[in-house]
């Protein structure tokens, strides 16, 4: 029976069973060996410490992380520690020159450390890594005296003396700027004191206490005398009051026999005055009195005189209002008969005349334009039309052929005819007038017509209120001697004309020359 158990047990298990198991502790394994790794180089810096990464960091020569914590990369990257407590460095600086060029010894402890701020533990990074605490007071000692000897060269031994405030100002300024170019900050400056070979700074100081004593002594002297003169002074007030209180006791034992004596009299002349007043009182009221009763009177006739001259003067008024109503109506009354009708018959008058003034100036212009119209159908300028229209019938007939031209030729002599009766009509002009002067002067006049139409024009519109006629002050005045007046404007408008290149009839310059023959002052030429 239990040989048949046995034999239906299996003897061996199969390998791929514990591969899941075998696979779960690698994992637990790699995680743990990852977190273990982490765990290694992931660096947390402390308060007082700088933690400095340097390597392959993609930030410069290395990266300063202070209050945090950073990852290093195992191969590419590497960490390092700046302690941030700080050191003393003692200073025993000697032989140093002054302004004055006197050896100075200004024995000196510094405090520093290395800074944390940015910018500046980078420094301290790239200059002190790695160095002891030893070679980096060593390196501060150098730049601290180097500084401190610069700032002594530009101070007298006075300054450095008198002034430690403004001394370690200079000083604490010039090493801070040094020390943070190798990464560390100055955090204080104790100066133990200042020595010179030359003496100069005990000399100033045995003056210094000299100095001081001579000036208590004067402060005790003079407050010696200020106490003596403050016990002569109260001496002195003493004395002037005890003679003030007994010239008060006389002046006032006299002052008060004075006034007993002035009262008695101030009495006296008051019961004198009060006795004077009464009757003065008594005469007054009567006097006032009577002045009462007097005004009283004067008043009432004055009052009646008043009255009586307002009623005279209100009755005077009154009948000055009345006789100006009066007036005023009068007025009214001329006004609507007189003036009103006469105004508007003379505003009649001057819209008739105006009327007229109006019909006649058109008529004139009609009259004009109707003389200008038949000059200008006549005359020179019809003439030179007339040629150029022939003219230009004559060459359109050659272009246009036989037929075209006989019509032309028709044409041609009509133009011609009224060329012809127009000559004619001249012809008969001149054998009328007798003369060619006298018809040229005839044409003349019509053509002086066309002239005033224009100057008619010309003034037409302008606002002329008044015309005034200047008389020569002639023998005859007046319009006596026009025609001489007229034949004496000749002359001037033949020269004008001649100025402007128009060629007047030959008539107008005999009878020019004729005038200015005939002018008054002026002799014929003697005949020889």
């Amino acid at each position: 029976m239990h040989a048949l158990v046995l034999s239906s047990l299996p003897l061996t298990r199969d390998p791929s069973d514990y591969t899941p198991l075998i696979l779960v502790v690698l994992i637990f394994v790699i995680l743990f060996a990852a977190l273990a790794t982490l765990a290694r180089y992931y660096r947390r810096c402390p308060a007082n410490k700088i933690l400095v990464i340097y390597g392959k960091t993609g930030s410069g020569a290395a990266r300063c992380i202070h209050g945090g914590a950073a990852f290093v990369i195992p191969l590419f990257q590497a960490y390092d520690y700046l302690d941030l407590e700080p050191f003393v460095v003692p200073v025993d600086l000697t032989n140093a020159l002054s302004m004055e060029n006197i050896r100075v010894a200004v024995p000196t402890t510094v405090t520093a450390a290395i800074s944390n701020e940015s910018g500046v533990m980078e420094n301290a990074a790239i200059r002190l890594l790695g160095l002891t605490r030893q070679q980096i007071q060593a390196q501060a000692q150098d730049i601290i005296l180097g500084q401190m000897r610069a700032v002594i060269a530009t101070m007298r031994i006075e300054e450095i003396n008198s002034d430690r405030q403004a001394f370690m100002a200079k000083v604490n300024e010039a090493v801070s700027v040094e020390l943070e170019k190798i990464g560390l900050a100055l955090i204080n400056v104790n100066i133990r004191d200042i020595e010179d070979e030359s003496g100069y700074i005990q000399a100033l100081g045995r003056k210094a206490a000299a100095t001081a004593i001579n000036q208590a002594n004067v402060d005790v002297a003079e407050q010696e005398r200020i106490g003596q003169i403050g016990v002569a002074e109260r001496q002195k007030e003493k004395r002037i009051a005890v003679a003030a209180a007994n010239a008060a006791a006389e002046i006032g034992e006299v002052s008060a026999a004075r006034d007993k004596r002035q009262r008695v009299a101030r009495l006296e002349a008051e019961a004198v005055e009060t006795e004077a007043d009464a009757e003065a009182n008594k005469a007054a009221y009567r006097a006032s009195q009577h002045v009462a009763e007097q005004q009283a009177r004067g008043k009432a006739e004055s009052a009646a005189k008043e009255a009586d001259g307002a009623i005279r003067v209100s009755q005077e008024l009154a009948q000055k209002k009345a006789e100006e109503a009066k007036a005023q109506r009068e007025t009214a009354r001329l006004n609507a008969e007189v003036v009103v009708p006469a105004d508007a018959q003379r505003q009649q008058v001057i819209i008739a005349a105006d009327a007229k003034k109006q019909e006649q100036i058109r008529l004139a212009e009609g009259e004009a334009q109707a003389t200008l119209a038949r000059m200008t159908g006549e005359g020179q300028g019809i003439q030179a039309k007339m040629t150029a229209e022939a003219e230009g019938i004559k060459a359109r007939m050659v272009a246009e052929g036989e037929g075209t031209r006989a019509k032309m030729v028709a044409e041609g002599t009509g133009q011609q005819a009224l060329l012809d009766g127009k000559a004619k009509g001249y012809q008969n002009l001149v054998s009328a007038a007798g003369s060619g002067e006298q018809a040229a002067s005839l044409l003349l006049i019509e053509k002086l017509l066309e002239v005033a139409h224009v100057q008619a024009q010309a003034i037409r519109d302008l606002p002329l209120e008044k015309i005034i006629v200047w008389d020569g002050g002639g023998k005859d005045g007046g319009m006596a001697n026009l025609g001489q007046k007229l034949m004496g404007a000749l002359p001037p408008m033949h020269e004008l004309a001649r100025q402007v290149g128009l060629d007047l009839p030959e008539f107008l310059g005999k009878m020019a020359k004729a005038a200015e023959d005939s002018s008054p002052g002026k002799k014929k030429p003697e005949k020889a």
